[in-house]
């Protein structure tokens, strides 16, 4: 195996340099120039320039601030105490109606945020405390909002889903479509759950509310509502490219917030500071990705690993099982985008050849980062609702998101089984 040496020697060099707390962009960019400089010989350095042009001049890779920065214009303005609020008054007489409001909160929200931090932290912050208040059991309470939160990586438009489009040369538009029904249906399945285990709470206070206060709560959601609507309706209508449905987006949430009276200069600006740290970072991932990409690629390690792979006659639903393994323990550490970017270069050859469809495949990674995202030691979003409710264990937290976990794991087992609940709307 010719392949082995320099595979082995550039893994260990990123494990080490991950291990030694280094950035994920430094890590990956400076494994692959030494990789360059111990494989290819210093000539082919001088192509890093014109890779760091390409991969931040993409022209799908232009949405990514755009939506940060619609996400983070909405966040700043309490949108998320609305959304939450409005559920409560639609979902609050329903056994465990509070928890499911929060699961459709979550969903929602998921359109707007597009990654499970932004979730967990807005959601979070808003729908434990009152929870509590109505004498829901904490461990519930902050199980709920960390294990929803994923959805905000599947329901479009999804940062994670972007970039594995711009990494595999994957229609975007398709993999926006293959997250709505998957996602929609955890959501159902999680509330099922909260009503089956809802029989066992004590001591939860429930309001009526009447119709007219239902639907007098819709007024303050409506406008977002129908943003979102209109960003993801003109990239499936066929209306707008996904770069200027997240400018509609971005536009239309400083329309709405400043009609609304909460956008201010410093809130406004707070945005500003947020989603370019955001995007700066994604930027450098991205461009440290396609470095390591041209690597691997000059060096033909993903096609020979791919080959060697097929030789060994193993079943295909074997090496995605290895592959599901592998995710759910990277994305304990890092985060699905950056994941997406540093595992592709060679995964998606092998998945090609394997004959897996590369939307759906994309869609059963993040519902396994959904689980990931909450899994110790370092589950990302387990540690948001950590910060929010700082008197409930990081292990209580994962024991009341354990159930709802165990339902990703359902989910992807359907998704293997019926694979059209992904590809349904393509």
């Amino acid at each position: 195996m010719d392949w082995a040496i320099p595979a082995i020697t550039i893994l260990a060099l990123l494990i080490a340099f991950l291990m030694l707390g280094v950035p994920v962009a430094f890590s990956i960019g400076v494994t692959s120039v030494i990789g360059i400089l111990l494989f290819l010989g210093p000539k082919p350095l001088a192509a890093v320039a014109n890779i760091s042009w390409a991969a931040s001049n993409n022209s799908t890779l232009a949405s990514v601030p755009i939506f940060i920065l619609m996400a983070e214009v909405l966040m700043c303005t309490n949108i998320g105490a609305d959304l939450f609020g409005t559920m409560e008054k639609w979902f609050g007489r329903l056994p465990g109606g509070m928890a499911i409001g929060t699961a459709a909160s979550s969903t929602i929200f998921g359109a707007v945020s597009g990654t499970a931090i932004g979730v967990a932290a807005i959601v979070g912050g808003v729908a434990i405390p009152e929870m509590r208040k109505k004498g829901y059991d904490p461990k519930l309470a902050c199980g709920v909002v960390a294990a929803t939160s994923g959805l905000g990586m599947l329901i479009p438009p999804s940062v994670p889903m972007i970039s594995y489009g711009v990494i595999t040369e994957t229609s975007v538009g398709e993999l926006f479509l293959a997250g709505i029904v998957p996602g929609i249906t955890l959501c159902l399945l999680y509330a099922v759950y909260i009503i089956l285990a809802s029989g066992r709470m004590k001591g939860v206070t429930f309001e009526h509310y009447s119709w007219k206060e239902k639907l007098s709560s819709l007024k303050t959601i409506l406008p977002v509502l129908i943003l979102i609507f209109l960003v993801i309706g003109s990239i499936y209508g066929g209306f707008a490219t996904c770069s200027e449905a997240a400018s509609v987006g971005a536009v239309g949430a400083i329309l709405i917030t400043l009609c609304m009276r909460r956008l201010t200069f410093p809130r406004f600006f707070e945005a500003l500071k947020k989603s370019v740290k955001t995007c700066a970072t994604i930027i450098l991932i991205m461009v440290a990705a396609q470095l390591f990409s041209y690597v691997l690629t000059a060096l033909n390690l993903p096609q020979m690993l791919s080959n060697w792979i097929v030789e060994q006659g193993l079943s295909k639903w074997v090496v995605f099982l290895v592959i599901h393994i592998a995710y759910l323990f990277l994305g304990m550490f890092f985060d699905c985008g950056s994941i997406f970017l540093l595992t592709m270069p060679v995964i998606f050859p092998l998945i090609t050849a394997l004959g897996f469809d590369p939307v759906w495949f994309a869609v059963t990674c993040i519902v396994n980062f959904c689980i990931a995202v909450v899994t110790p030691p370092v589950g990302l979003a387990a540690y948001v609702v950590k910060g929010l409710a700082p008197d409930v264990s990081l292990n209580e937290t994962v024991m009341g998101a354990l159930p709802m976990l165990l339902i990703d794991i359902v989910m992807i087992v359907l998704l293997c089984i019926f694979p059209g609940i992904a590809l349904c709307l393509i």
